[in-house]
């Protein structure tokens, strides 16, 4: 059985999650007995966001105490590491990040390893990538309907010239790189940390195409101002099923790059209070305020549940699996991994 179906990750031996009753879930102590604080690395708004907010309801009512939500973005990601590393290991602090941490960790953007400096709680967002443009941005329109090659063509023709929103996180970037060669084009990529400012500059037609995951932009989609293009995915999203696919319907031979959002505390952190918070957050993650959230998101395009235990097995072979593909394209690599 593999962790993950398709994408960065292919593991072996990953368990089953089994349904987790809140009931069952012992406090370790008395712990918590005051609030908890989640840093999230990006703005608010944005897929990190959203996926901390649809957890901390089902959790609070878990835990019987406040969860509280600060974003600190900037710096692709790194920018809130230094108060995240500031805070006690007791549980009381938790930093809610993405694959990002583990890119940048693998350029040497900051030294804190996504398994041993740091603990892993939890998976609770797994989410691949399409392309978007402004809805009736007739450049990009075949008849009525939105068409990557007319972006394609209009990129040829353009050469270097297309602007892309996206984000400076390594997982983007690269993949917008495959993107590129695969279809002969260059692009502009213009990068923003907070994501109202990356969607708003597609929808104002100041940029003409976004990078992002479905479900950061669903509802921009469904309130008729993007419209999908591309899924940087094997087959076609069940979601937008007339965006074609970069490997079925332009044999991109690749597995895609993921979007992965978690949790971590610090490795100090008592063992007993790492134990609770990943029953926690498996507790929250089965909620049914939850599972809506995922669906109306589209999270549920691919499975997004990792444990602990499956969440270190990845990242490992994620540090890995970055360190390979940033020395093959000759991009910063940390020291001690050259």
């Amino acid at each position: 059985m593999k962790c993950l179906t398709r994408g960065l990750v292919l593991l072996t031996g990953c368990s089953i999650a089994l349904p987790v009753a809140a009931a069952d879930i012992k406090k370790p102590g008395d712990y918590p007995k005051r609030p908890i604080t989640i840093i999230v690395c990006y703005g608010k708004g944005g897929g990190s966001d959203q996926a901390v907010a649809a957890l901390q309801g089902p959790a609070s009512k878990i835990m019987g105490i406040k969860i509280n939500k600060i974003n600190k973005p900037g710096g692709g990601g790194v920018s809130c590491l230094p108060d995240f590393m500031q805070a006690p290991a007791d549980g009381y602090t938790i930093l809610q990040h993405a694959d990002s941490l583990v890119a940048k960790y693998v350029q040497g953007a900051h030294d804190l390893h996504p398994t041993k400096t740091l603990s892993p709680i939890v998976i609770s967002n797994v989410a691949p990538t399409a392309l978007f443009v402004k809805s009736g941005d007739k450049r990009f329109y075949d008849g009525d309907k939105p068409s990557w090659d007319k972006v394609v063509a209009y990129a040829k023709s353009n050469a270097g010239k297309m602007q892309v929103s996206n984000i400076n996180v390594p997982m983007e970037l690269v993949t917008m790189s495959k993107v590129e060669g695969h279809f002969g084009i260059k692009v502009k990529q213009v990068l923003f940390d907070k994501p109202a400012q990356r969607y708003g500059a597609v929808i104002g037609g100041k940029l003409d195409v976004l990078m992002e995951q479905p479900g950061d932009v669903i509802k921009h989609v469904q309130a008729g101002k993007l419209a999908p293009v591309l899924a940087v995915w094997p087959d076609r999203f069940k979601v937008f099923p007339d965006a074609k696919a970069t490997g079925k319907d332009y044999g991109l031979k690749w597995d895609p790059l993921l979007r992965i959002r978690g949790l971590w505390v610090k490795n100090e952190t008592p063992q007993e209070i790492k134990d609770y918070l990943d029953k926690v957050f498996k507790a929250a993650y089965d909620s049914a305020e939850h599972q809506a959230f995922l669906k109306r998101k589209s999270l549920d395009i691919v499975n997004s549940y990792y444990s602990a235990k499956d969440t270190g097995k990845i990242l490992d072979y994620t540090v890995s699996t970055y360190a390979k593909i940033f020395k093959e394209t000759g991009q910063q690599l940390r020291k001690d991994m050259q």
